[in-house]
């Protein structure tokens, strides 16, 4: 007896069903990528971690945050060196060696910063905007202590996630000109702290990203795309204004930064609860920062 042959409404029915299943896997599958939830093998150790090769490299960025590339790239090996480490050891996969909250918050500081510098380095010239649709942050993932991470997956998962503090804003380097700039040196756990508030201050005195005009504050789009962070921060909580988290960080004196703006500028202009000003968000130079174009943009 012959089987009966299926009715063509109900092949192409089966045929959409399976192309949804499939769908569905892949996107399952790019969220546990993305989310770094897959895991990765973890290679022995080929000596204790430490990062005396993440300095080497680091040791070729200029006071003014961008990069020698010239001599990145001959210290290429350093960088891929420690970025390898990273593989072998991490918080998740041996606490014991990161025993303080600030020896687990330097390492992911520093691995996701490596990361954003490998792959400048890996794709210069070219810089982040050569990726699609953010895929700078999430179209990659390396091995980390054992897990699969993006550099999406670090920043939410991990280091806002578990840390939730919010000056680690401007401690990660996101490959940009106008974003937070690369410090010359690795943060280390006994130093953070002071670190952190540096990072901030950093970032606060460039005028590309605060800037006082009259009874404007233009600002980056880091504290409109944060603000919950940084509100939540804030005596007041989510119901204060981001300019007093701002004003926090200002300089008193704009002696190493003709030009910035200080407290007292913030509060003679926005008065003593900080309302009077409007805010105005910028958007970020998301060019490369190459020390040899920066004589160029002058």
């Amino acid at each position: 007896m012959n089987a009966p042959v299926p009715s063509p409404r109900r092949t192409r029915w089966l045929a959409v069903v399976a192309l949804l299943a499939v769908l569905v896997v892949l996107a399952v599958g790019a969220g546990l990528y993305v989310g770094g939830a897959l895991p990765a093998p973890v290679p022995p150790a080929a000596e204790p971690f430490g990062y005396t090769d993440y300095a080497q490299a680091l040791s070729h960025v200029r006071p003014s945050g961008d990069l020698d590339f010239e001599g990145l790239l001959r210290d290429r090996a350093a960088l891929e060196r420690f970025v390898a480490s990273l593989a072998a050891v991490s918080p998740h996969r041996q606490p014991e060696l990161f025993p303080s909250p600030e020896d687990g918050l330097s390492y992911w500081i520093n691995a996701y910063n490596a990361l954003v510098l490998l792959q400048l380095v890996e794709r210069y010239p070219d810089g982040v905007d050569a990726s699609w649709f953010g895929g700078f942050y999430w179209g990659h993932a390396w091995p980390v202590g054992g897990e699969r991470l993006t550099l999406y997956a670090l920043e939410q998962r991990v280091l806002l996630g578990e840390y939730a503090d919010p000056r680690v804003h401007f401690a990660l380097f996101r490959g940009t000109r106008g974003g937070p700039r690369l410090d010359g040196a690795p943060y280390q756990p006994e130093f953070l702290d002071a670190q952190l508030n540096d990072a901030s201050r950093r970032y606060m005195g460039d005028a590309r990203h605060v800037k006082l005009d009259d009874k404007t504050v233009h600002l980056a789009r880091l504290f409109q795309d944060r603000r919950q962070d940084f509100l939540a921060a804030l005596p007041e909580g989510r119901g204060g204004n981001v300019l007093q988290f701002v004003w926090a960080f200002l300089p008193d004196t704009c002696e190493e930064r003709p030009g910035c703006d200080t407290r007292g500028d913030l509060d003679r202009a926005c008065g003593p609860q900080l309302d009077r000003c409007r805010i105005d968000f910028i958007p970020e130079d998301t060019s490369l920062p190459d020390a040899a174009n920066t004589a160029a943009r002058r």
